[in-house]
This record gives C-alpha cells, structure tokens and sequence, in this order.
C-alpha cells in the first residue's frame, strides 16, 4: 500500500513514536553541536585531496582519481544536519549496538551515529584512502572511540566487516549509488539483518537507476513498512507489521 503522509495521518503505534520521537525530534545535543561546528569548519576549508572515486564518476575505467577540496566534499557530499539528527535519533531510539556504514566521507554522519550510543560498535566502509584519513582525524578531534573506518572497496571489505559484527541493527548504504552495486551490497548484509534492523539508503531520487533501485527493494515481501523522505529512504522488516509504503514530503 503506497500513502503519501503527514504525521496526522499514521495510525500505527510504532509508526507515530518514530515520528513524534525521532524523526520530528530536533533536539541537537551536545556531542550534535561539536560534529556541527567540525562541519562548519570543513565547508571553509581550502584543503585539497586527491580523492579516489569507485562510483559513478569512475565507472568507465574502474576508478578515477582527482584533485578536490574538503570545501567541495562538505558541501557535495555531507548529509544534511536535519537528516543526520534524524539518524542520530534513530540509532538512539532503536538501542543500536552494531551499525554499519557504507561510505564514510569526511565522518561526520559516522559520527552522528556513534554519538547515540557510545557502547555502540559502528564500522564505518570508504574506499578513498584520503577520505579516509580525513574522517579518522575528524572523529579523533571529536572524541570519538567506538567508530572505526574500514579502507577498501565495499566488495572486497564488506563481507570480513559483517562477519566482525556479527549482526547489524543499523545499515545506512550512503556510497557507490549505482543500481547492480546498490542491489549486490544489500544483497551480502541481508543475512545480518534481523526483525528489529533499519537499513536507510541515501539519494534514493538521485537519478533514474537509484529509483529503479529504491523500489525494487522496498517491494521485497520481507520489507514491511517503507519511509520515503525524498532524500533518503528508511526500511524496516517487523514481521508484525502489515506492509506499507509511505512518502513523508512534509516531516
């Protein structure tokens, strides 16, 4: 069942307390405020890295390498603060212990999520070494011990990272937004998911292939409730719950 919402019109239990308590929820808490004041100082740096790109833009040879400034990548590729307070919140909500990322940047959402609980274990997957040591440097200067970022092409890492967890409550897929990569990776966490998991995908309307993605996934009858935000989409497998599909434009 396919619904275009607001929050007047959910009527499941669960589905209200995420709403009233995560995804409407705007408390920034200190930890919050330190990873927004990092962000700020990325998008006025004029560092440049040479940054190593497995996705889209290096699709045609395997890879491709080029000059950027951490400016451009703070702008370009960080996940809006009304977004990743959401996810913090979430990951609070939900008691996550083991969360997994795919694509790190610069580390500030890793952060975010490491934040909600610091007696989590967040590993966090980037396949440009520069990024790499970008976001190791910005989750020391914030303190954070329990995030750790694993270098490497998601295929070759992924499957030694899942077997470390153990089981993944969290799984935020914000790195190589290309249909077959997007379907493969999901595909190898899907035996670490259990009943109480969110997987959150990003840029789920970036183009017509990560459409075509996002809806072949929500569609899997092991899917139950769907949460389409425009920017990103949130899953949910409650065996419990009647299957549903929702589009909050206005949350």
């Amino acid at each position: 069942m396919l619904r275009s919402a607001t929050r007047y019109s959910i009527h499941s239990p669960f589905l209200y307390d995420l709403v009233e308590n995560v995804i409407r929820n705007g408390h920034i808490s200190p930890g919050v405020r330190a990873v927004e004041d990092l962000r700020r100082k990325c998008l006025s740096s004029e560092e440049v890295i040479l940054k190593t790109d497995y996705g889209k833009r290096g699709e045609d040879k395997g890879l491709a390498i080029y000059p950027v400034s951490i400016a451009s990548i703070a702008r370009k590729s960080l996940m809006r603060r009304r977004h990743a307070v959401r996810l913090h919140n979430l990951a609070r909500h939900l008691k996550a212990t083991s969360i997994l990322e795919l694509g790190t940047s610069l580390g500030l959402t890793t952060a975010y999520m490491a934040l909600a609980n610091p007696g989590s274990q967040v590993l966090s997957l980037e396949g440009c070494p520069e990024l790499c040591k970008r976001a190791r440097v910005n989750l020391d200067v914030l303190g954070i011990k329990n995030a750790e970022v694993v270098e490497g092409k998601f295929e070759e890492q992924l499957e030694g990272t899942l077997a470390r967890l153990g089981k993944v409550d969290l799984l935020l897929i914000d790195g190589d937004h290309r249909k077959e990569s997007l379907l493969a990776n999901l595909e190898r966490c899907y035996p670490f998911l259990h009943n109480d998991s969110v997987v959150i995908i990003d840029d789920i309307h970036q183009d017509p292939e990560m459409e075509e993605a996002w809806e072949m996934v929500f569609r899997r009858e092991e899917i139950r409730i769907s949460l389409d935000f425009y920017f990103m989409g949130w899953l949910f497998f409650r065996k419990e719950s009647s299957k549903e599909h929702f589009r909050l434009r206005y949350l």
